[in-house]
């Protein structure tokens, strides 16, 4: 088995040539996503709304490591327990706190909002008619026309306004968008994605199964891991796909397994999830002349199958969950002062939403043989 690297641009180009000998350079640089220019300011606070599981594992350690950033860090939680334990574990400073937005000082212009999603617009709009560029958790919103109206009401008030789908920002997904638009083993004809796992998130309020919901049927695993993937393929193809079919186990609540079909012109795509138990955790794209094979576990490397022969191609790069935040919070904070543009543009992120939407409404709940005959 023949193993390639590939740890840029350059040498992605120069990987898929090996594989084929078919390239004839149609790879392209990967555009950046619109946003809107900052003019340079003066660095002020830096509010972190929420000092839950997210913030404690993800973005107070990128934070910490950075010294200078380290001491703008404001936290905002209704819980003076929690955000005094935060700040004395990463070193914030003691006396940057407040129990809600309203006590954070006049001059920031900066914040992370990392609260359960189904609060993600009351706690956004205000941060935005204040001014405050925003970066938010995933998922930008619960529904599609929701994460519109941040997404408008950012334009409206000239800020900056961000979502932390960092799979975006992890190599391996960068990668199989080079691959996909180098066109090195012709047209791509099918995606399918398997992600599964028990849950084990180490959630504060438990909000995942217990969050009120808006109207419809209660979302779980689709909107947790299902936004990560869509947003992918969406990313990937620069198209939303449309959705055929979809079964779900929710029976009246929150799902823990989703089954859809989707499709992107001829090109097929098969999505499964699972909040209950391990599944392949796998992604598999068919070309016409071969098929990519990917872990969702795996940052690094896929394996390239043409002809009855397998490749490994290594990426290099910060694929590690610090590092990707780190990348992520750096480049926020950098546009917000007017010294760059945002990696993730909110507007990028509603279409996987409208997606999400439609396969709540298309989806049935089917039960398991083992019920049917109770039902007959």
């Amino acid at each position: 088995m023949m193993e390639i690297k590939a740890a840029s641009s350059m040498a992605r180009i120069q990987a898929f040539r090996r594989l084929d000998r078919v390239i004839a350079g149609q790879s392209k640089p990967r555009k950046k996503l619109p946003g809107i220019k900052m003019s340079l300011v003066t660095p002020g606070p830096l509010a972190v709304i929420g000092c839950g599981a997210i913030s404690e594992s993800y973005y107070f350690p990128a934070l910490a490591q950075d010294p200078a950033l380290r001491e703008r860090v404001w936290l905002v939680d209704p819980s003076e327990e929690r955000r005094s334990a935060a700040a004395r574990r990463f070193g914030f400073p003691l006396d940057q706190q407040s129990g809600d937005i309203d006590g954070l000082p006049e001059t920031t212009r900066a914040a992370i909002n990392a609260t359960p999603s189904h609060i993600h617009v009351a706690t956004t709009l205000p941060l935005l008619e204040r001014g405050v560029g925003v970066l938010v958790e995933k998922p930008l919103a619960e529904f599609a026309d929701d994460a519109l109206k941040l997404v408008e009401a950012a334009d409206r008030h000239q800020c900056l306004l961000s979502v932390n789908q960092f799979r975006r920002l992890r190599p391996i997904n960068a990668f199989v968008r080079d691959f996909i638009k180098s066109g090195s083993l012709g047209a791509l004809q099918s995606i399918t994605w398997r992600e599964g796992h028990k849950f084990d998130w180490p959630t504060q309020s438990g909000f995942y199964f217990r969050r009120p919901w808006r109207d419809g049927r209660p979302r779980g695993a689709l909107l947790d891991i299902g936004v990560h993937v869509l947003d992918l393929v969406c990313w990937w193809l620069g198209k939303a796909p449309t959705v055929s079919k979809a079964v779900m186990d929710s029976y009246g609540g929150p799902e823990g397994y989703v089954d859809a079909s989707l499709a992107v012109e001829s090109i097929d795509i098969r999505l499964q999830i699972s909040f209950h138990a391990k599944l392949a955790n796998s992604f598999e794209l068919v070309f016409e002349r071969g098929v990519l094979h990917g872990s969702t576990t795996d940052s690094d490397q896929v394996e390239i199958e043409t002809a009855g022969k397998r490749r490994i191609v290594t990426v290099g790069g910060a694929g590690d969950w610090t590092g990707i935040a780190a990348t992520l919070v750096g480049n926020f904070v950098a546009a917000v002062e007017g010294r760059g543009e945002l990696l993730i543009d909110a507007r990028s992120v509603v279409a996987p939403l409208t997606v999400i939407d439609r396969i709540y409404e298309v989806a049935v709940d089917e039960l398991p043989d083992c019920y049917k005959e109770w039902v007959a």
